[in-house]
């Protein structure tokens, strides 16, 4: 044996399942046209979908809720004091509690059914509601109007920020003027819900202000009468010790009760205000506006993500086409399997196709 033969040594056999990047190469490049075709037909697909892509406009508003942290009214401390909850501020009134309400099904609702001035009606200059818009039919109302609801959310973006607790609303549709008064009318309705939520409560304030207030009165008249018919009683009494101390104590008790009306007198008052108060209690930073500009509408990704697709179907089709050239009639129980999960794949692939275009 030669010196250059003992140096190299024996060739270690390959394994019949190992495949070596050359051979993977090969493959792919005695495959290409199948590759290229089945990546042409997607990239051409992303192609129409991103020219018949609607144009769309995203109308964006925000505001600051007013601050709920703090001492809660006198009110509400005097009805945590006598063992009554009236509700109050808190964590309700944080801005996380003002974007959950934005997609509550109560102002989506009636977000749907509120009628906006738009170029999409069918005469081209009426009003339209969200039924009509998203084409949902008339056949069933509240089905309709529940639909409408989903589709309305999925159109819905609503951001909290952490550090600066502004919520913003932005709303995107076909019609800017249309994505406009949608966003206007949803913070309409937020405005709205929490002013009635607000002099509903101030109203519960008030009652139960009155009630005590009533109470409190009777019971600091009966504390002067008792005091005065004392004085009446005892015209002398500072040379008694135990007089001087029953004056002392009647005397505080009518004091007490004096500082109680005055404190639910002022809470009465309070909540009378409140209860007819009708000024916002949010802080508009952006009014929304009609966009002048359409969105971007990505066609560029949309293509490279078409061309990606293809090609991720491409290779393993050419794979499997290649393998069934070269196994004919060679009945691999391994292959087979896999060449039917892959056609069960295509298949689900295409009826998925075929739901969404009917759609």
């Amino acid at each position: 044996m030669s010196e250059g033969a003992r140096e190299a040594g024996p060739t270690r056999p390959r394994p019949d399942d190992e495949i070596s990047l050359v051979e993977v190469a090969t493959l792919l490049l005695a495959q290409r046209r199948t590759i290229l075709g089945v990546t042409t037909v997607f990239v051409l697909l992303s192609v129409v979908f991103a020219l018949i892509k609607p144009t769309e406009y995203t109308s964006t508003g925000s505001f600051v809720p007013e601050s709920s942290e703090g001492a809660p009214s006198g009110a509400l401390a005097l009805a945590a004091q006598f063992g009554v909850s009236l509700g109050g501020a808190g964590s309700e009134r944080s801005p996380q509690f003002y974007a959950d309400l934005i997609t509550s099904n109560e102002i989506l609702r009636q977000t749907v059914v509120s009628e906006y001035a738009s170029t999409l009606s069918e005469d081209g200059t009426g009003v339209i509601d969200l039924v009509a818009y998203y084409e949902l039919g008339e056949e069933d109302r509240g089905e309709a109007i529940e639909e409408a609801m989903e589709e309305l959310e999925d159109d819905l973006s609503v951001s909290v920020g952490r550090e600066t607790s502004i919520v913003s609303v932005s709303i995107t549709t076909t019609d800017a003027t249309l994505s406009r008064d949608i966003a206007a009318e949803i913070l309409r309705l937020v405005n709205g819900f929490d002013l009635t939520s607000r002099q509903s409560q101030a109203s519960a304030e008030r009652a139960f202000s009155g009630e005590r207030l009533d109470a409190a009165t009777a019971e600091l008249r009966e504390a002067e009468r008792v005091l005065r018919d004392f004085l009446m009683e005892n015209r002398v009494f500072t040379n008694s010790p135990q007089l001087q101390f029953e004056f002392d104590r009647l005397q505080r008790d009518v004091a007490m009760r004096q500082e109680i009306v005055t404190s639910l007198a002022q809470a009465y008052e309070a909540a009378r205000i409140d209860e007819v108060r009708n000024t916002p209690v949010l802080t508009r930073i952006e009014t929304p506006r009609a966009p002048a500009m359409h969105d971007p509408k990505g066609r560029v990704l949309i293509v490279l993500l078409g061309g990606i697709l293809g090609m991720m179907v491409a290779i393993p089709t050419a794979l499997i086409r290649h393998a069934t050239g070269t196994r004919q009639g060679n009945h691999d129980p391994e292959f087979e399997k896999l060449s039917g999960l892959w056609h069960e794949t295509l298949g689900d692939m295409r009826r998925m196709g075929r739901r969404r275009t009917t759609s």
